[in-house]
C-alpha cells in the first residue's frame, strides 16, 4: 500500500469514528427497568408497601398502577384521580437501584380501591416503552384507620384517615388518656364507599392517648394509641422552664444551590427538592443535608438553623471517577496517535 493509499484510508476511517462519535447518543437507549414486590403477596389498604428494583437506563424510575376502576393506562401511585399514563418519579441510585415505600394510607383517592389484584408499572421516564410490571393482591378491611404523624408535637395537625362500612354516614372519633378521660370528641363524614378523612391539631399535654373510632351501627370500635412528644425545655441559668403550651417550637429556613444545579436534595433522609431551593419551617438545631446528582459524589454535610439567621449551602459536587466518560476528542487524538505511529512504521 502507497503513501496516499494509506492516507486515503486513514482519512476514511477518522471519519468513521468521528461519525460514530456523533450518532451514538441518539441511537435507541439500552438497558432494562425491574420492578420487584418484597412481601407474602398480599397486603391491606392502608399498610406500607415496599418496592425496588433497577433502572440501567436513566436516572429517574417512574411508577404507575392500574387495575379495577382505573384507567388502563394507569395512574400515579400517589394519585388514582391523576392522569392517565403518569406516574410518581423516583430517583435512581449510582449503582442503577431504585426503592419506593408505598404508603397506601397516603393515597390521593384511595377510596377507589377495593379488594383486587392491581398492576404497578416501573418504567424510565425518557424511554417509558423500557419497563416492568409487579402485581400485588390489595385486601380492603371492613373497619381501618391510620393517624399521621404517630407521635406527634404540640400543635402538629393530626390526619384520621381510614375506610368504614359501607352504609354508615358518620364516624366518632374520641380522644381518651389512660384513666378513660374524654379530651376531645369529632365527628367525621363518612363517604358512600366508607372512606373517611378528618383532622385535628394536637393541644393534649405530654403522654400517651388513645383513639377511639365507633358508630352505633358497629359492634366493635377501633381503637389506636397516639403518642404525644414532650414539649421543647429551655434551660437558664440551670433552671428548665417548660414552653407554653400551644407555642410551637422555632423553626428556620435553609437555602442550598449547588453546582451543577438541579441537584437532588435530602433533609434527613427525605427529599424536598432540587438546586437551587430555599427550605422554610425548618426545626430548630443540626439537621443531615446530602446532596445528590448522577455521575457525581454524594455531597453531605450537618447544618445548624437557629434564629439568628438563614442557613445556606453552596457546594461543588465532585464527579465520581468512574463517571467520567472518554469524550470524542479525546478518542480522535487517540486515532491520530495510533495513525502517526502507524505511518511512520509504514515508512520504515
Amino acid at each position: 500500500m502507497s503513501i496516499m493509499q494509506f492516507n486515503r484510508f486513514f482519512s476514511v476511517l477518522v471519519l468513521l469514528i468521528a461519525a460514530i462519535c456523533i450518532i451514538q447518543p441518539v441511537m435507541g437507549a439500552n438497558g432494562t427497568v425491574t420492578i420487584a414486590y418484597r412481601g407474602s403477596g398480599g397486603s391491606y389498604i392502608g399498610d406500607t408497601i415496599i418496592f425496588d428494583g433497577k433502572n440501567t437506563v436513566g436516572n429517574i424510575t417512574f411508577i404507575r398502577i392500574n387495575g379495577p376502576g382505573l384507567p388502563d393506562e394507569g395512574v400515579p401511585i400517589y394519585d388514582l384521580n391523576g392522569n392517565p399514563g403518569a406516574g410518581n418519579p423516583v430517583e435512581v441510585n449510582p449503582d442503577g437501584t431504585w426503592k419506593l415505600a408505598w404508603y397506601t394510607s397516603s393515597i390521593k383517592g384511595v377510596e377507589k380501591m377495593q379488594t383486587a389484584r392491581y398492576v404497578l408499572t416501573a418504567a424510565d421516564l425518557a424511554h417509558p416503552e423500557i419497563s416492568s410490571t409487579a402485581q400485588v393482591f390489595m385486601k380492603k378491611a371492613e373497619f381501618y384507620a391510620n393517624l399521621s404523624p404517630n407521635p406527634a408535637k404540640n400543635a402538629d395537625y393530626v390526619s384520621v384517615t381510614g375506610s368504614i362500612e359501607r352504609g354508615i354516614s358518620y364516624a366518632r372519633i374520641d380522644i381518651t388518656d389512660t384513666a378513660g378521660k374524654i379530651y376531645r370528641t369529632y365527628s367525621s363524614p363518612v363517604s358512600a364507599s366508607g372512606y373517611f378523612n378528618y383532622g385535628f391539631h394536637i393541644d393534649m399535654r405530654p403522654g400517651k392517648y388513645y383513639v377511639t373510632i365507633s358508630n352505633p351501627s358497629i359492634k366493635n370500635p377501633l381503637q389506636m394509641v397516639l403518642t404525644v412528644l414532650p414539649l421543647q425545655t429551655q434551660t437558664s441559668i440551670g433552671t428548665t422552664v417548660a414552653v407554653s403550651p400551644g407555642i410551637p417550637e422555632g423553626t428556620g429556613t435553609l437555602s442550598i444551590i449547588s453546582t451543577p444545579a438541579g441537584s437532588s436534595v435530602y433533609l434527613d433522609s427525605v427529599m424536598m427538592g432540587k438546586t437551587p431551593v430555599d427550605l422554610g419551617n425548618i426545626n430548630y438545631g443540626n439537621h443531615l443535608v446530602e446532596i445528590k446528582y448522577p455521575g457525581y459524589q454524594t455531597y453531605s454535610a450537618q447544618v445548624t438553623v437557629k434564629d439568628s439567621a438563614p442557613a445556606t449551602l453552596s457546594p461543588v459536587l465532585q464527579k465520581s471517577p468512574s463517571s467520567i466518560p472518554l469524550s470524542p476528542v479525546t478518542a480522535l487524538i487517540g486515532v491520530f496517535i495510533t495513525g502517526a505511529i502507524a505511518l511512520v512504521w509504514k515508512r520504515k
